[in-house]
């Protein structure tokens, strides 16, 4: 402000009576990098490689879609029967084959353990990944070059990789390699790393793996902390019901879909009468009569498809049996010709009129008429057992033969083709391949029972993305100098390995290499609980424990953004004095918070600027400032001792 007046007049003067201050900066902003459904806000793609900030799952799904589809699922249905009652086990195991892409669950168990905002990275689509690299969608160079952009971003201070389990074992520990260097090159962001262990097996001893990946100096590992073991959780798969295979095993008669195997017997069963007699009224009559076994049949007679386009059929022969002469079964075919459904109608139509040239004349007719909706199902399952089946019926079966074929294919085409693809994956030459979107339009009840045992099939995660939100919630609640240990799990039933104090022991010291790995572990009347607090730096007496190198982190960062106002400011003590003053404020609340050990804030921090403490005159000539902050951040009482022993009686 100027101090010499020229001009006459009233002038104001502030005057700055308040010190400047710290605004401490956030603790837990995670940036999950990975792949996801879509990544579009305003253009399609238009967040690939591009980080954006959410604040809840609603604004992932929104911008980023879902979870992907799994292709893996089979549900096995087991039919005994004990002692003439039949009992109906349903079992659905994990799935036999994963889709690699996990961030939308991540970010669910994120959200679900207390997590607020974050940064998504997508660093590609499902869909687009796959048609990449159908055989590993998941690349390490798509999670790098999401590294890199994160990098550019200021407030992210967790670095997380959901999808990095599928990376093969040597690019998996080399993502987590560059995150450790970015950590060390930034100083204001920490890695939480997943262990590289098969989802299914789970190898109880992770810790060689890990070990030997990450060989990274002291100073890198202090910016990390691995967890183990992966965590079976609340979540249900997203699966297509169509994508779903069934397999039925059975101790007696087939029960689900037998409808091939029953037009099959029924056929012969018919050119043995036309063999044996001649006959073709009997012949008929046989038909009728086996017509009337495949709408007996469970999966058929559960349809309306049999009230819609088998049974007036059935009934049509029954008129043409039973009536006697050919001008009442033709009256009947015109008085059917106006009431069914069309396929049915025309077929009734050209049968009515053919019947002047005898019965025989009718069901040739009947027979062209049905000829057309056999080749639509042909072609709609064309290299299957199905088109083999009715191709042989049209081309060398008697004229009875064609018609029943020709009502079969009256039956809903989809569910045709199901039966048809369930054959063909079906090795063993067995109906056991079954579609659950079949069995959704046949058989309710099987339905809904196989849906109640997909609904119990959970996700087993890697552990990071709940981590995560573990690190978020203590932080609010308690704060970033509190270790993230200790604490439950929510959305999550186990962890999928239950470790032993005997286990714990190797992970959680590592008298060689010094790399520690936190579990996760199950107790009685507890739940699954954080039990481990130390960073992969674990034998470092100054960086072992997470909550000190990230509460080192936040005061760092803080006191670097509050600084960066007296940048070419003069380098004398009035400036010296408004910095210390500035920062030992900021550090007397956090001593206050409990962050800081000391019955004073004498004995919890000290702050060090000024010519013969922390600078020389010549340090002051090459304008440098030097400040010194000391700080003695509480360390969480990782082992509790008690110590029991006899006293002596006194009196």
């Amino acid at each position: 402000m100027a101090t010499t007046y020229k001009t006459p007049g009233v002038y104001v003067e502030e005057i700055a009576k308040f010190p400047p201050s710290v605004a401490q900066v956030e603790t837990a902003i995670p940036a999950f990098i990975g792949y996801t459904e879509k990544a579009s806000r305003k253009e399609t793609d238009d967040l690939i490689l591009n980080p954006f900030r959410i604040t809840s799952l609603l604004e992932y799904e929104t911008y980023y879609g879902g979870a992907d589809l799994e292709t893996g699922i089979e549900v096995k249905i087991t039919d005994t029967t004990v002692n003439g009652v039949q009992k109906r086990t349903i079992t659905v195991p994990q799935p036999s084959t994963k889709s690699p892409f996990r961030m939308y669950y991540a970010l669910r168990l994120y959200f679900a353990n207390g997590g607020g905002p974050c940064y998504i990275t997508a660093v590609n689509t499902y869909t687009a990944a796959v048609v990449a690299n159908a055989v590993a969608p998941v690349q390490l160079e798509d999670l790098q070059e999401g590294l890199a952009e994160i990098e550019k971003e200021d407030e992210p201070t967790l670095l997380l990789f959901p999808d990095a389990t599928a990376l093969s074992s040597d690019n998996f520990y080399a993502i987590y390699k560059d995150a450790l260097t970015q950590c060390n090159k930034l100083q204001d962001r920490f890695t939480i790393l997943d262990t590289h262990t098969d989802d299914e097996t789970d190898d109880p001893t992770p810790s060689e793996g890990l070990r030997d990946g990450i060989n990274l100096e002291k100073d890198y590992l202090k910016y990390g902390a691995a967890y183990y073991p992966f965590i079976e959780t609340l979540m249900n798969y997203n699966y297509n019901t169509s994508a779903v295979t069934i397999d039925h095993v059975t101790d007696d008669s087939p029960v689900l879909f037998d409808t091939l195997e029953d037009v099959n017997i029924a056929l012969d069963e018919i050119n043995e009468k036309l063999d044996d007699s001649g006959d073709l009224v009997t012949a008929l009559s046989d038909a009728k009569t086996a017509i009337d076994a495949l709408t007996a049949a469970e999966a058929l007679a559960q349809s309306n498809l049999v009230t819609d386009a088998i049974q007036p059929l059935v009934d049509l022969l029954d008129s043409v049996i039973t009536s006697g002469t050919d001008v009442v079964a033709s009256a009947n075919f015109a008085a059917a010709a106006s009431s069914e459904s069309a396929p049915v109608a025309a077929a009734c139509t050209a049968a009515a009129a053919a019947l002047t040239s005898g019965l025989g004349g009718a069901i040739a007719t009947m027979k062209t008429a049905l000829e057309g909706h056999i080749t639509t199902i042909e072609s709609a399952v064309s290299g299957t057992a199905v088109k083999t089946e009715t191709t042989n019926a049209v081309a060398t079966a008697s004229t009875i033969e064609t018609v029943i074929n020709g009502i079969i294919s009256l039956i809903d085409p989809p569910v045709i083709q199901a039966i048809t693809a369930a054959q063909a994956a079906d090795t063993n030459g067995e109906l056991d391949g079954l579609k659950l979107n079949v069995i959704e339009k046949t058989d309710s009840t099987t339905f809904n029972e196989i849906k109640t045992s997909l609904s119990k099939l959970y996700v087993k995660m890697p552990p990071s993305g709940a981590i995560a939100g573990v690190y978020a919630r203590v932080d609010r609640d308690r704060g970033v100098w509190k270790a993230p240990a200790n604490v439950g799990l929510n959305y999550v039933i186990r962890p999928s390995v239950k470790i032993t104090n005997d286990m714990q022991d190797g992970l959680n010291v590592d008298t060689t290499a010094g790399k520690s790995i936190n579990a996760i572990r199950s107790f009685t009347g507890k739940g699954t609980l954080v039990w481990g607090a130390r960073t992969l730096a674990g034998n470092d007496n100054e960086w072992r424990y997470v909550s000190v190198r990230r509460f080192f982190n936040m005061v760092e960062e803080s006191v670097k953004k509050a600084t960066a106002q007296f940048v070419f400011e003069p380098n004398d003590a009035n400036t010296w004095v408004k910095v210390r003053a500035m920062i030992e404020n900021f550090l007397i609340l956090q001593w206050r918070a409990g962050a800081l050990a000391g019955a004073k804030p004498d004995e919890a921090f000290y702050v060090r600027v000024g010519l013969g403490q922390t600078m020389t005159a010549e340090d002051i000539l090459n304008g440098f400032m030097h400040i010194e902050i000391g700080m003695a951040v509480v360390r969480p009482a990782e082992f509790i001792i008690l110590k029991f022993s006899h006293k002596l009686q006194q009196s």
